[in-house]
């Protein structure tokens, strides 16, 4: 029992389709492996923070009446009332963070993570202890440092999925 030519000529160009995606799907996911790309962890936007005036409806006192009363007066006689200032302490500000590695015997230390784009940043030592400070938005980010050119994890620090190390920044609430 002999097949056609055409059945055997589809079935070659199927098998060249087939095989021509695989090729294609398994060089996307060596290419973005060995291009040393990682996930990256963006902040979360923290919600402004409430006033505590509005968390709690406080009484209406004598002062504020006469304010309110001011206010609808200068309305009704044609002037603006002026608008709410923002203060420079509304707006989100980065947080001087401070990481530390102890290694004696290390001969350079780098950090990187994504609140550098993964730039590595020179660490100092002092007795034994590589420090640096950075300045980071409020939010969560992954990092590792670099140790003699091996990558290292910060040690009790949680680990993120990527397999670096994870430092969560807290916005500073002004007093």
């Amino acid at each position: 029992m002999t097949k056609s030519k055409t059945f055997w000529a589809a079935a070659a160009l199927i098998s060249l389709a087939v095989m021509a995606y695989a090729g294609y799907a398994i060089y996307g996911r060596m290419s973005l492996h060995f291009s040393g790309d990682t996930i990256e962890v963006r902040p979360v936007p923290l919600p402004a923070p409430e006033e505590e005036e509005e968390a709690a409806p406080a009484k209406e006192t004598a002062a504020d009446k006469t304010a309110k009363e001011d206010k609808e007066e200068e309305i009704k006689a044609g002037k603006e009332a002026a608008a709410p200032v923002k203060s420079e302490t509304d707006k989100i500000k980065a947080i001087k963070t401070a990481f530390e590695y102890k290694d004696a015997n290390a001969k350079s230390v780098l950090l990187a993570g994504s609140f550098t784009s993964w730039k590595d940043k020179k660490m100092t030592k002092k007795s034994g202890l590589w420090k640096t400070d950075v300045y980071i938005l409020p939010g969560t980010y992954p990092y590792h440092f670099t140790v003699d050119g091996k990558k290292k994890l910060d040690p009790g620090k949680p680990k993120a999925p990527t397999g670096d190390s994870l430092i969560s920044v807290k916005a500073v609430s002004a007093p």
